[in-house]
Protein backbone atom coordinates (compact mmCIF):
# COMPACT_ATOMS: atom_id res chain seq x y z
CA UNK A 1 0.00 0.00 0.00
CA UNK A 2 0.90 3.36 -0.84
CA UNK A 3 0.58 6.31 1.63
CA UNK A 4 0.78 10.06 0.60
CA UNK A 5 2.22 12.10 3.44
CA UNK A 6 0.71 15.87 3.63
CA UNK A 7 2.75 18.60 4.73
CA UNK A 8 1.23 21.82 7.24
CA UNK A 9 -1.79 19.64 7.50
CA UNK A 10 -1.25 18.98 10.83
CA UNK A 11 -2.82 22.38 12.33
CA UNK A 12 -5.87 21.54 10.35
CA UNK A 13 -5.93 18.00 11.79
CA UNK A 14 -5.30 18.98 14.95
CA UNK A 15 -8.48 21.69 14.57
CA UNK A 16 -10.52 19.18 13.25
CA UNK A 17 -9.38 16.75 16.43
CA UNK A 18 -10.81 19.82 18.72
CA UNK A 19 -14.81 19.35 16.92
CA UNK A 20 -15.07 15.71 17.90
CA UNK A 21 -17.49 14.17 15.92
CA UNK A 22 -18.05 16.96 13.18
CA UNK A 23 -14.10 16.96 12.75
CA UNK A 24 -14.55 13.44 11.63
CA UNK A 25 -17.13 13.59 9.21
CA UNK A 26 -15.24 16.78 7.44
CA UNK A 27 -11.97 14.45 7.67
CA UNK A 28 -13.49 11.19 5.90
CA UNK A 29 -15.10 13.43 3.30
CA UNK A 30 -12.08 15.27 2.09
CA UNK A 31 -10.70 11.28 2.26
CA UNK A 32 -13.36 9.81 0.00
CA UNK A 33 -12.76 13.04 -2.54
CA UNK A 34 -9.60 12.37 -2.76
CA UNK A 35 -10.09 8.63 -3.31
CA UNK A 36 -12.27 9.66 -6.18
CA UNK A 37 -9.63 11.45 -7.51
CA UNK A 38 -7.09 8.47 -7.25
CA UNK A 39 -9.51 6.23 -8.98
CA UNK A 40 -10.00 8.35 -11.80
CA UNK A 41 -6.95 8.37 -12.96
CA UNK A 42 -6.27 4.80 -11.85
CA UNK A 43 -9.07 3.76 -14.42
CA UNK A 44 -7.64 6.12 -17.21
CA UNK A 45 -4.45 4.09 -17.07
CA UNK A 46 -6.45 0.81 -16.87
CA UNK A 47 -5.82 -0.97 -19.91
CA UNK A 48 -9.26 -1.91 -21.83
CA UNK A 49 -9.18 -4.98 -23.91
CA UNK A 50 -13.15 -6.12 -22.28
CA UNK A 51 -13.39 -3.10 -19.85
CA UNK A 52 -13.98 -5.16 -16.76
CA UNK A 53 -10.52 -4.06 -15.01
CA UNK A 54 -11.21 -0.78 -15.30
CA UNK A 55 -15.07 -0.79 -14.27
CA UNK A 56 -13.80 -3.16 -10.96
CA UNK A 57 -11.63 -0.27 -9.94
CA UNK A 58 -13.17 1.29 -6.79
CA UNK A 59 -12.55 3.22 -3.58
CA UNK A 60 -13.51 1.92 -0.80
CA UNK A 61 -14.87 3.54 2.52
CA UNK A 62 -13.17 5.20 5.11
CA UNK A 63 -10.80 2.84 7.18
CA UNK A 64 -8.83 3.34 10.38
CA UNK A 65 -5.73 1.50 11.35
CA UNK A 66 -4.53 2.38 14.92
CA UNK A 67 -4.92 5.76 14.48
CA UNK A 68 -4.88 6.21 10.91
CA UNK A 69 -7.48 6.88 8.08
CA UNK A 70 -7.43 6.10 4.91
CA UNK A 71 -9.14 5.03 1.61
CA UNK A 72 -8.06 1.94 -0.36
CA UNK A 73 -8.28 2.44 -4.55
CA UNK A 74 -7.92 -1.14 -6.00
CA UNK A 75 -9.56 -3.71 -8.52
CA UNK A 76 -12.17 -5.43 -6.62
CA UNK A 77 -13.35 -9.22 -7.27
CA UNK A 78 -13.88 -8.57 -10.82
CA UNK A 79 -10.25 -7.60 -11.53
CA UNK A 80 -8.71 -9.99 -9.57
CA UNK A 81 -5.77 -10.29 -12.63
CA UNK A 82 -5.12 -6.58 -12.01
CA UNK A 83 -1.78 -7.75 -9.97
CA UNK A 84 -0.71 -9.43 -13.20
CA UNK A 85 -1.17 -6.53 -15.30
CA UNK A 86 0.64 -3.98 -12.64
CA UNK A 87 3.64 -6.48 -11.97
CA UNK A 88 3.71 -8.36 -14.95
CA UNK A 89 4.38 -12.32 -15.20
CA UNK A 90 6.47 -15.08 -16.61
CA UNK A 91 4.79 -14.73 -19.96
CA UNK A 92 3.47 -10.73 -19.59
CA UNK A 93 5.73 -7.78 -19.42
CA UNK A 94 4.59 -5.24 -16.32
CA UNK A 95 1.58 -2.80 -17.28
CA UNK A 96 1.81 -0.54 -14.20
CA UNK A 97 -1.30 1.20 -14.55
CA UNK A 98 -1.86 1.77 -10.96
CA UNK A 99 1.43 2.93 -10.35
CA UNK A 100 0.97 5.67 -13.28
CA UNK A 101 -2.26 6.49 -12.17
CA UNK A 102 -1.13 7.15 -8.47
CA UNK A 103 1.74 9.46 -9.44
CA UNK A 104 -0.50 11.17 -11.91
CA UNK A 105 -2.99 11.44 -9.15
CA UNK A 106 -1.41 12.26 -5.98
CA UNK A 107 -0.54 15.73 -5.61
CA UNK A 108 -4.31 16.56 -6.37
CA UNK A 109 -5.21 13.87 -3.88
CA UNK A 110 -3.02 16.13 -1.15
CA UNK A 111 -4.63 19.15 -2.23
CA UNK A 112 -8.24 18.00 -2.61
CA UNK A 113 -8.06 16.75 1.36
CA UNK A 114 -6.46 20.07 2.64
CA UNK A 115 -8.87 21.92 0.50
CA UNK A 116 -11.94 19.97 1.99
CA UNK A 117 -10.59 20.26 5.15
CA UNK A 118 -9.87 24.52 5.11
CA UNK A 119 -13.68 24.42 3.69
CA UNK A 120 -15.21 21.89 6.38
CA UNK A 121 -13.60 24.23 8.64
CA UNK A 122 -14.63 27.78 7.51
CA UNK A 123 -11.25 28.71 6.52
Amino acid sequence: MTRVELEGVNELLRELEKLGQKGSRIENSALRKAGDKVQSAIQEEAPTRTGTLKRSIRRSNVRTEGTEKFVKVDPGKEGWYGRFVEFGTVKMSANPFMSRGYEKSKKEAAQTIASEMRKGLGL
